[in-house]
């Protein structure tokens, strides 16, 4: 594979990470209530909830099993695409959206087919929570790999250390300045409150997210599910007309 470096493109608007987070959230909150404690954005929960299930031989840790396996497929397909539409001199941003709609769009139409799930043995919820982890993984290797410097939009604990640091740092800075406010201290003042802001941008976004994932799914249920693909198809034709060819 080669080099996985970002190309020329256009510079990202500060809102795409966080608006990526409000999906992770949302789509994490519906996988959690409708496929029986699945989290398919924080992997790491399922990991614990399969671990607790193979004590209390709950047959559910199968399907968490599956979509952290999944998880891993997606994030190497979707490193893979990267290198492929690099390797073409295309713009990589709308190709990775475009493939993490359509793993949405297969998670949506999963979890709304045919009769309601009624277990975490359902094979339809086992379906609907792979494609659901599989978007997850795309969306985490995008971030990862293509927009360098982002934490990450899918997971919070790591973001949460960051905000601590950053706060501190930024505490910091301000008190250099303020000392010597030459264009050095300046500089790093400011670069300290942009990194602290695109740590809260992407918290809040994923919070948010979470949030009127589980108020959908509490008012309207399984219907409130396709705002997920909604958004990032939306981002998806954005970034088809913004982005330059290669």
């Amino acid at each position: 594979m080669s080099d996985l470096k970002p190309t020329l493109e256009l510079p990202r608007p500060r809102w795409l990470p966080a608006l990526l987070s409000f999906v992770a959230g949302f789509v994490d909150s519906y996988t959690f209530l409708a496929l029986f404690g699945l989290f398919v954005a924080n992997v790491t929960g399922s990991f614990i909830t399969a671990g607790a299930e193979l004590i209390t031989h709950d047959v559910g840790i199968a399907g968490k099993l599956v979509a952290v396996l999944a998880f891993i497929l997606a994030a190497a397909l979707t490193a893979g695409l990267i290198d492929l539409v690099r390797a073409r001199r295309r713009a990589v941003l709308p190709s990775l959206l475009a493939f993490e709609t359509a793993l949405l769009l297969v998670f949506t139409i999963a979890i709304l087919a045919g009769a309601p799930i009624k277990g975490a043995g359902d094979w339809r919820g086992v379906v609907a929570g792979l494609f659901g982890a599989m978007a997850m993984g795309a969306q985490s290797v995008i971030v990862r790999l293509h927009m360098r410097g982002v934490p990450q939009t899918n997971v919070m604990t790591g973001n949460m250390t960051q905000l601590g640091i950053e706060m501190t740092e930024l505490l910091v800075a301000w008190r250099r300045t303020i000392r010597n406010p030459d264009p050095d201290n300046k500089r790093d003042f400011a670069a300290v409150r942009s990194r602290l802001a695109t740590v809260l941008a992407i918290a809040v976004g994923f919070l948010l997210g979470a949030a009127t994932g589980a108020l959908s799914y509490a008012s309207v249920g399984l219907a409130g599910a396709p705002l997920a693909v909604v958004i990032v198809g939306a981002l998806t034709l954005w970034a088809l007309l913004r982005e330059p060819r290669h």
